[in-house]
């Protein structure tokens, strides 16, 4: 396997993870790497056959984080601070605003800073909350919260998950939709 994929004007970095799985999948990080998972049995061939078919996939994605990488903030530790401050008094008040609404209470708020994920509902009522969602605008701030809380009540993205955030938040399918496309931006 090469260590670099070279596709038009990009030379993307590969990384290999050969692991216990049954699928192959593919990933851009957020540095522009590729990543691999591979099952531990299967050929070098199989895989440069599958990274083939996906070139230009791979050539869009790694040009777009690319893109973002350019236009990331850099943030003192202090700047972070006080974001991660405002991120829990924003959040907290927002949650409390439409833990009302539904009906529904959580037991503790966490601010955090994961790398793939806005929010998260464990099962004991933790909402897990990326600070970074304190630099979004406000509508996208509660759809976030919305989707959170509403776990409390459904614990998966069934239809019937989807039922009762659109309850609360009819347009939610175009925040969701505008998360993904801009959420990037603000990591």
């Amino acid at each position: 396997m090469e260590e670099y994929l070279d596709i038009e004007d990009l030379r993307i970095p590969v990384v290999l993870q050969r692991e216990k799985r049954k699928t192959l999948a593919i990933t851009i990080t957020q540095e522009g790497s590729l990543l691999i998972k591979a099952p531990l049995q299967l050929k070098e061939k199989e895989i440069e056959r599958f990274i083939g078919q996906k070139r230009y996939w791979i050539y869009k994605q790694t040009k777009h984080i690319l893109e973002e990488n350019k236009n990331r903030v850099d943030r003192s530790e202090d700047e972070v601070r006080k974001l991660k401050e405002q991120a829990r008094e924003v959040l907290t008040k927002r949650t409390d605003y439409y833990k009302e609404i539904l009906r529904v209470d959580y037991q503790r708020i966490r601010i955090g800073n994961q790398k793939t994920r806005w929010g998260s509902c464990s099962n004991r009522g933790t909402i897990s909350y990326n600070w970074h969602l304190v630099l979004m605008p406000e509508p996208i701030i509660d759809y976030v919260v919305v989707h959170e809380l509403c776990h409390l009540v459904e614990m998966n993205h069934s239809p019937a998950f989807w039922k009762k955030v659109s309850e609360v938040l009819p347009d939610y399918q175009s925040r969701r939709k505008w998360l993904k496309e801009n959420g990037n931006r603000y990591l």
